[in-house]
């Protein structure tokens, strides 16, 4: 059985058409989204705010065991080194600095470099 599979002059300029449009769509969009890579990052951090408590720290088999935190408010997040159960968070939105009440102690962590030392922020 042979394959004689052919298009004639009239279907293959709609279809080089499309291609393009579609080609010039996928690249506008990556270049978009990694010229504004940093912008989106730094306006994801600064709009965040965060006043709660850590209850949980756990693994999650179907993410392939990364480990998360819950919060006291219901939401789930990855996990960051720093904290522990009982952590009290405070996070203001517009600063990019998150506050761990830990004992008597207070910890600042500034999101603006952990993005940087996870290479998501320059």
């Amino acid at each position: 059985m042979e394959n004689d599979f052919e298009l004639d002059e009239s279907s293959k300029k709609p279809l080089l058409i499309f291609g393009l449009i579609f080609g010039s769509i996928v690249f506008i969009t990556v270049f978009y989204l990694s010229y504004n890579a940093d912008n989106l990052t730094k306006k994801v951090i600064l709009d965040e705010k965060r006043h709660s408590r850590i209850i949980s720290i756990f693994r999650v088999k179907e993410e392939h065991n990364f480990i998360y935190i819950k919060l006291s408010g219901g939401q789930i997040y990855n996990f960051n080194n720093l904290y522990k159960v009982g952590d009290s968070l405070s996070k203001n939105k517009g600063d990019s600095i998150e506050y761990i009440f830990r004992g008597d102690s207070i910890i600042k962590n500034n999101l603006f470099e952990v993005a940087r030392r996870e290479g998501t922020l320059k």
